[in-house]
């Protein structure tokens, strides 16, 4: 799996539109072909926004 995808279909999807984790899903299903688990999505969330706060 390429995390670039999928770490930007969360930063777009969940961060900046307020989406939720199932709709990233269904994104990266559709348009990739990517199955991802929603536990696995959730972490990469949760480590996406501590990395974010680190930085500001």
């Amino acid at each position: 799996m390429d995390s670039g995808v999928i770490n930007s279909a969360i930063k777009k999807l969940c961060l900046t539109e307020g989406k939720d984790l199932k709709e990233v899903i269904q994104y990266l299903k559709l348009k990739y072909k990517i199955d991802a688990d929603e536990a696995v999505l959730q972490k990469r969330l949760e480590k996406i926004v501590t990395n974010e706060k680190a930085v500001a």
